[in-house]
């Protein structure tokens, strides 16, 4: 029997590299867009077992318009999964970033994720007292959703609030049997970094043109270690297909000594390290 599922944010990245991933794993995938040429350039790649939902994450109505052509195709059937890949990172100094940027990183990494949910919920519905399952829903969230770096505060911020959402979700679906995990990556080689390195020159002539420069250097190194897009595709297979997993997974090239850093070093030390890294 075939299992369907849907992806938001496909047109790069993790969410592109799911999408052929998880058709060649048997499943019919539904990957939503923004753009009119990522929507006819998918829909020719991905002739079969795929359809390419051109919506906003941002507008409900284009959601729900989206969720009609899911049920026709659906004719009755779950979906079995959603994952919230689609989001954001914007850069720069809290105290400096304008009202409309924030609240915009918000809106992409909280409130549609939110929107979305709710939207596709009834079609993963399942009953826990009949022992019915529901689909999975996974959250795309990142390390930021569990510790905050300097000069990456609104994103990091965005990824905290995801993290309680998906919990929230989990503790109040489960009379659905619908579980939500949460992916936390760290780098994964994605067009991310050409959005965000060398981008915020208007931080330069501040008080923070230092952080700002040494935030640059830090994204550098990290895009340089960054992992495949493929190690967290084969991990949305894993959780999909599972009928029970961790709630959350941490997924960095140096695993340990991150898990270490962020749990278990004082908050005050490291506060001192990212002074000396961005400030001395």
């Amino acid at each position: 029997m075939i299992k369907y599922v849907l992806i938001t944010g496909v047109s790069t990245g993790i969410g592109n590299d799911a999408v052929g991933f998880l058709i060649n794993k048997g499943y019919y995938v539904f990957g939503s867009v923004r753009k009119e040429e990522d929507w006819l350039s998918l829909t020719e790649q991905y002739p079969r077992n795929f359809t390419c939902l051109k919506f906003d994450v941002a507008k409900v109505d284009e959601i729900k318009s989206a969720l009609t052509i899911v049920e026709k195709i659906l004719a009755g059937s779950q979906l079995n999964g959603l994952i919230n890949n689609a989001g954001l990172a914007l850069g720069g100094p809290i105290e400096l970033m304008d009202d409309e940027k924030f609240r915009y990183q918000m809106e992409i990494n909280l409130f549609a994720v939110r929107n979305v949910t709710n939207i596709f919920l009834p079609l993963l519905k399942g009953n826990r007292k009949e022992n019915i399952r529901g689909g999975k829903i996974i959250m795309m969230s990142s390390i930021s959703g569990i510790f905050n770096t300097p000069f990456n505060g609104a994103y990091c911020i965005s990824k905290h609030a995801l993290e309680s959402l998906a919990e929230t979700y989990r503790r109040e679906l489960m009379m659905y049997n619908i579980d939500v995990i949460s992916i936390q990556p760290g780098p994964i080689r994605t067009k991310i970094w050409d959005k965000n390195i060398n981008k915020y020159e208007e931080y330069s002539d501040t008080e923070y043109g230092k952080l700002m420069g040494r935030a640059n250097k830090v994204m550098k190194k990290a895009e340089r270690n960054a992992l495949p897009a493929a190690v967290i595709s084969k991990l949305i297979y894993k959780i999909l297909n599972r009928k029970r997993t961790r709630l959350s997974f941490i997924i960095n090239k140096n695993w340990l000594p991150t898990v270490l850093f962020i749990k278990y070093i004082p908050a005050r030390w490291v506060d001192r390290i990212f002074y000396r890294q961005f400030f001395k």
